[in-house]
């Protein structure tokens, strides 16, 4: 048995979130192969892709290992209770950072960063996915987990030493030009594939990771074989084992066609 583990977004989707025709028939000629699979992303709960429902799935790591899902179980969950949330979000607010709480019941938005054009775009598909809630006091479901936002290196900085001086220690993934994913410490793409692996029994030189961002290098160094989608930066594609094409020029079936999976 193999485990295949997928980055969602530029990945299984393409850039413009479009799923291509050979993505799921090769999926479902993996799985007649023997092989499990497995979504591996930054998307909390609430915000999993309903386009997936029905493809043949064996499990689900979310929100950068946050949360692990196998055969419908929950194997791990991390998110902070209201209070502690509100302790982060008031360290985010003294730094004037604007940010989206990637919550696993919503995406939450705070009124002080709403004049952010980045943010507003966000906002926009939260919206439109139904998954958008304004952050208030006194809301028993707002439970941080990981966070977007945007700010220069110097503030990230001071955040990554604030949350650890408060015993909840986040740490920042690059995502462009002052836009950074914010992970609890200790969680990462690919800390879930080693836990998932572990339990069941399977070795690193058994797993495929294929993605295409700079959240996906953990997945690509928990995994024996890292594949790069051909829109993938070119510093990611420099640790990957293996380049593929994009996904709309069908990456992800030319992948396994390559290493054999189907």
């Amino acid at each position: 048995m193999r485990l295949l583990f997928f980055d969602i977004d530029g990945t299984i989707f393409d850039d413009n979130r479009r799923l291509p025709a050979s993505v799921l028939p090769a999926m479902e000629a993996a799985r007649r192969n023997g092989h499990q699979l497995i979504i591996n992303t930054g998307r909390t709960l609430c915000n999993r892709d309903r386009r997936l429902d029905g493809f043949p799935l064996d499990g689900w790591i979310m929100g950068c290992g946050t949360r692990i899902i196998y055969h419908g179980e929950t194997l791990t969950s991390l998110e902070y209770d209201p209070e502690e949330s509100l302790r982060l979000r008031q360290i985010f607010l003294e730094l004037g950072i604007p940010t989206v709480w990637e919550c696993d019941t919503a995406l939450y938005f705070d009124p002080a960063g709403a004049s952010c054009p980045e943010i507003s775009g966000f906002r926009k598909f939260a919206e439109r996915e139904e998954i958008c809630r304004d952050l208030a006091e006194g809301d028993p479901e707002f439970r941080a987990v990981k966070m977007f936002c945007f700010a220069d290196e110097r503030r990230i900085g001071t955040l990554e030493a604030k949350t650890a001086r408060t015993g909840m220690p986040f740490t920042a993934i690059n995502r462009g030009p002052e836009a950074w994913e914010i992970v609890p410490a200790g969680c990462s793409k690919g800390k879930g594939i080693t836990v998932l692996r572990e339990k069941l029994g399977v070795g690193r030189d058994h797993c495929f990771a294929f993605g295409d961002s700079p959240n996906d290098l953990t997945m690509f160094e928990a995994a024996g074989h890292s594949i790069a989608m051909g829109n993938a930066p070119e510093d990611v594609k420099a640790v990957c084992g293996y380049v593929t094409d994009p996904p709309e020029r069908d990456g992800i079936r030319n992948a396994m066609k390559h290493y054999g999976l189907i």
